[in-house]
This record gives C-alpha cells, structure tokens and sequence, in this order.
C-alpha cells in the first residue's frame, strides 16, 4: 500500500518521542500526520480526522494504550474505529502483547523504534487486513485467532535484559527499590534531582519485564510518566501522585502472584493517581 494513501494519528504523551515518530514517517514520505500528547485530544481529533492508521503509546494515562484501544474499538461515533492500532512500548512483554491483542489492537511494536522496522509492520498490517469482529458485548478488533503482530529490536531487548539480571544479581531487588525510595524522596523536595530517580524506576522497571509481572511494569509505566510529565503541574499534585507511585511500586513487590485481585487493584491506583494530577495544571 502506497504511503501516501495513509492517514496517521500518533499519541505519544512524551514530546520527544512523538517528534521521532513524526520525523520517521515524514522521511518515509507520509504525509498526512497528526500527533497528539494526549488522550482526550486524541478522541476529539479522530472524531473528525479519519484517521487508517493509529500509532499509540502502551504507556499513557489515565488508561494504558491497550485499555485505550478498547475505548477507541467500541465507539461508534468515530468514523475510524476500524483503523489499524499500532501499541509502542520500551516495556515490551509477551504478556503485554496478550493484553493488546485482546483489546483489539493490530500490533505492537518495541521501542526504541526504527524506520525501517516501523515501516515495516505498519506496510504488512495494512497489506494483510484480517476480518474485523464487532460484537454488542464481547471483542471489537481484528480477527485475533493468528495472535498479534509483533515488531521492534528483540537483540536490543534481550542485551538490556542481561544488563538488568546482572545488575539485579549485584545489587538485589530489596536494594533497587530502596534506591528508588531514596531517590524519589530527593526528588519531591528538588525537581532537579529527576535523573537518579528516572534511572532507579528503570531498574525495577528492568525486573518487572524480565519477571513478566503485569501489574508492576504498569505501575512503573505510570510513573515513568509521572516524572516525564510533571512540568507545569501543581506541585502539592506531583507530591501526592508521587506517593502514591512509589508505594505503589513497593506493595506489588511485597505482595505474591497469589494475591493478583490486590496486585491489580494497586497498579490501577498507581494509573488513576498520575491520571489525576495530569489535570491539575498550576495556575
């Protein structure tokens, strides 16, 4: 399918990573291209934007990109509920592509992204369209009996992967999350000190992939994008979202696989948490 007959709608809450996305599709000759930050903006915009393509961050707020989809497949008003879903995410998991290819989306496609790759899977979605299922009450999407196409650089995840084994091998995850206590108790009283706290969320964050544990990469998802977004909030919001993050992130690790109905209603209170402050702009 020529490129010039695709019409793409990118939601990616972090600004630089949009622009990659944007940067690669224009080189690739596309043209016609909108990028939104936002959720709600992105309703609104495929309300009138017809939209063939939609490329999505797994990683947004207040719902993740797979519970998104389901909002965008059920909607009848949106002339473009039928469009290709393409999910991006650097947590990429086999468990998350469950999650996606059960909320209606066409693929999923690890970061960082390349041009060559995300041309790829968006040419091959498209070329090789599967029966569209709509049901009153159950599934909306693509036929998903052939599973999910999946993307990205798996040599890329998997050299991380051993990073992150060897990293927790030396340092523990007790000790992990204790860095990350520390450095997100600096960093509620200095925005300055962002760095450290970014880099010890990636630590159990590294664990959550390897451990394929659901809830806990959602959890440390959200508040990836809580640090990434809290410019411009208020700061007595950023406090509380961010205490909420990080015990969030300390009780799923304490808590076992046995206790999922509490692990999962933790994680989604770590997403409603940075969900709220997002909307509490300072004045």
């Amino acid at each position: 399918m020529d490129v010039k007959s695709w019409t793409v709608c990118v939601i990616e809450p972090n600004k630089f990573e949009g622009q990659i996305i944007l940067d690669l599709l224009r080189n690739a000759g596309v043209d016609k291209v909108r990028v939104v930050a936002s959720q709600v903006d992105a309703l609104d915009l495929l309300e009138v934007y017809n939209a063939n393509v939609v490329i999505a961050s797994y990683e947004m707020a207040p719902m993740d990109g797979a519970a998104w989809t389901k909002v965008y497949r059920r909607n009848k008003k949106l002339p473009g509920r039928k469009a290709a879903i393409f999910i991006t995410s650097g947590a990429f998991s086999r468990n998350m592509a469950e999650d996606c290819r059960h909320a209606g989306c066409n693929a999923l496609i690890g970061k960082p992204l390349s041009g060559k790759v995300l041309l790829a899977t968006i040419k091959k979605v498209l070329t090789q369209p599967r029966e569209f299922i709509d049901t009153e009450t159950g599934y909306v999407g693509p036929c998903r009996r052939a599973g999910i196409v999946t993307a990205g650089a798996p040599r890329k995840r998997r050299q991380a992967d051993d990073t992150a084994d060897t990293a927790a091998a030396q340092n523990t995850l007790k000790l992990a999350l204790d860095n990350l206590v520390g450095a997100a108790a600096a960093y509620a009283v200095d925005s300055s000190k962002l760095e450290p706290c970014e880099l010890a969320l990636r630590q159990v964050q590294a664990y959550a992939v390897n451990a394929g544990d659901g809830p806990l990469m959602r959890a440390c998802a959200a508040f990836a994008l809580q640090l990434t977004s809290a410019k411009g909030l208020r700061p007595e919001a950023v406090r509380a979202a961010l205490e909420v993050c990080v015990n969030g992130v300390v009780k799923l690790v304490s808590l076992g696989a046995d206790q999922a109905p509490r692990r999962e209603e933790i994680a989604e209170g770590v997403r409603q948490a940075v969900g709220k402050a997002s909307m509490q702009r300072a004045a």
